[in-house]
């Protein structure tokens, strides 16, 4: 369980870093180099000290390109475009949302019905994101708005939900395929930070880093930070726990990230986001009461049946 915490103490600290960054360079342009520099690094590692067969199977490269795009590229690249916009503090805060997302697909692929209680959980966490997303600036309006959700905030809500599907796909890929999680991760970062540079060279040029002597050293400290820790023990940790149960734990994620926030950059966590955060914990709290009750071991009840994904 210990690493369940130091997991999402990391990921809260990847929001501030990404944030810092984005002072120095174009979002797509970090995410291509971050991830593409990240996956190399693992495949070096691979190779030299050969633990494993560093040979992705053909016939599972659907599943790689699917975790590529949906665990690295859309997301990774959503949330950093979002973070421009707004503190790195109320990004951590939405991706709250995750449990229910990662929830409702895993009920999706599985094809079972909500009770009661778990539509009522749902209900209230979602409308518990309210008055986070009722926090805006002008900044974040810059762009437009669809009703009161600022496009910024669409799109770390859209980066909730690809990573929410990254994590079923992944534990797909790890759980019943048997690929190991270094080569999952290597392989599906290359792909993703394929995808983001090119889409960078496309829509960001010139590719211009400013102060580069500040930019690359934060930069390595984010790839080590992310790519190498956090990815890999995140796929690790799929081996044990449901895509579900992490993604509850998840919720560690928005407070590290808050502490950091007014650590390294002087963000204030205001009241909103701590009611917001408070209420979407109450809705997780309903939504798997039935759980609880029946299962005493969480991790085990949402382990997903490859035939039915």
């Amino acid at each position: 369980m210990i690493l369940v915490f130091l997991l999402y103490a990391l990921f809260g600290l990847s929001f501030t870093l990404g944030k810092i960054t984005l002072y120095y360079a174009k979002p797509f342009f970090i995410i291509g180099v971050r991830m593409l520099i990240g996956g190399l690094g693992i495949f070096g590692y691979i190779y030299y000290t050969k633990l494993i067969d560093c040979r992705p199977q053909i016939k599972d490269w659907m599943h790689y390109t699917k975790i590529g795009i949906f665990g690295i590229f859309v997301p990774y690249c959503l949330r950093s475009w979002g973070l421009q916009y707004m503190p790195s503090t109320k990004a951590a805060f939405i991706f709250t949302l995750m449990p229910f997302s990662t929830a409702l697909l895993s009920y999706f692929f599985h094809k079972e019905k909500l009770s009661t209680k778990k539509i009522l959980g749902l209900t209230v966490g979602l409308a518990g994101m309210i008055p986070t997303l009722l926090t805006g600036s002008p900044v974040e309006g810059i762009y437009g708005t669809i009703g009161f959700i600022s496009l910024p905030e669409l799109a770390i809500i859209a980066a909730v939900i690809s990573f929410s599907y990254n994590l079923i796909a992944l534990q797909v890929l790890i759980k019943h395929r048997g690929c190991p999680p270094l080569l999952a991760t290597g392989t599906s970062t290359l792909i993703g930070g394929f995808l983001a540079f090119n889409t960078s060279v496309l829509f960001e040029s010139p590719l211009d880093v400013i102060q580069p002597h500040v930019f690359w050293p934060l930069l390595a400290v984010q790839i080590v930070v992310s790519n190498l820790i956090c990815s890999n023990l995140q796929a690790n940790l799929l081996k044990h726990y449901s895509p579900t149960f992490l993604a509850f734990a998840g919720f560690l994620t928005p407070i590290c990230a808050a502490f950091f926030g007014w650590l390294f950059l002087g963000e204030q966590a205001h009241l909103s986001y701590i009611l917001s955060f408070v209420l979407v914990l109450i809705g997780l709290l309903i939504f798997y009461y039935d759980e609880i009750s029946k299962h005493k071991n969480i991790p085990e009840t949402m382990v997903l049946d490859p035939k039915e994904f």
